[in-house]
């Protein structure tokens, strides 16, 4: 009983290794996965007016029947994120580890979308969940989650889920962090409840331009959206 114990203890312990391997990854992969703009025009118009309606979808069905608070939800895949106070409407893809180990770099060429590390929790799911996208890119002057250190605690962020759920969630807090000093513990430890941190690039340029910080967003899940 003992050896069968200690087994669980260990495998329980490379368990927790592997995922703080994996966080380490993803915060690295978001370090160097966003630089700044040489020009371009900012991710609007069409895209602008989409986020809008769809906000206005969102709210009008709360208003109707408020959000069912639920503790967590199983899983699925996440498939659009809004964050009304923002005006961001966006499709959420997903990125995993590549074959050296390291959290493949969200795409270039999807500035107005955002990805969702899939070997983590899903939003809704007990634990932190990690939603990440580009602040800028060399194409663009503005990616999806440019103004996102100008969330404040208790706005809204709704992430939709393909079996259909809307998890909605309330920020916590938006703390920016030298990549130098990231604070892998805190950012994707476990947790007992349902989390989400949004993470983008931010701080100041470096002399490659390059942004020598990581902005994340803390939010805490308040339940499901009523339908």
């Amino acid at each position: 009983m003992a050896e069968a114990t200690a087994v669980r203890r260990d495998g329980r312990r490379a368990r927790r290794t592997a995922a703080l391997a994996a966080a380490t990854a993803l915060a690295a992969a978001v370090s160097v996965g966003c630089s700044a703009s040489a020009g371009g025009a900012p991710v609007t118009g069409e895209g602008t007016r989409s986020v809008h309606d769809g906000a206005k979808t969102v709210h009008d069905g709360q208003a109707g029947t408020g959000i069912v608070p639920v503790a967590a939800l199983g899983p699925s895949a996440p498939d659009r994120i809004t964050v009304p106070d923002l005006g961001v409407d966006a499709e959420v893809g997903s990125v995993g580890l590549d074959a050296q180990g390291v959290m493949e770099t969200p795409p270039m060429d999807r500035p107005a979308e955002a990805d969702w590390y899939r070997l983590g929790p899903a939003p809704g799911q007990k634990g932190p969940a990690v939603i990440v996208g580009h602040m800028d890119t060399p194409e663009t002057e503005k990616a999806v989650f440019h103004d996102l250190k100008d969330l404040t605690k208790n706005e809204k962020i709704e992430v939709h889920r393909r079996d259909g759920a809307t998890a909605v969630f309330a920020v916590d807090s938006v703390e920016t962090f030298k990549k130098a000093d990231f604070p892998t513990d805190k950012v994707y430890g476990g947790s007992g409840n349902s989390q989400l941190r949004l993470i983008t690039c931010g701080g100041s340029l470096t002399a490659n331009r390059h942004w020598d910080s990581n902005v994340v967003v803390f939010a805490h899940l308040l339940g499901r959206a009523g339908t």
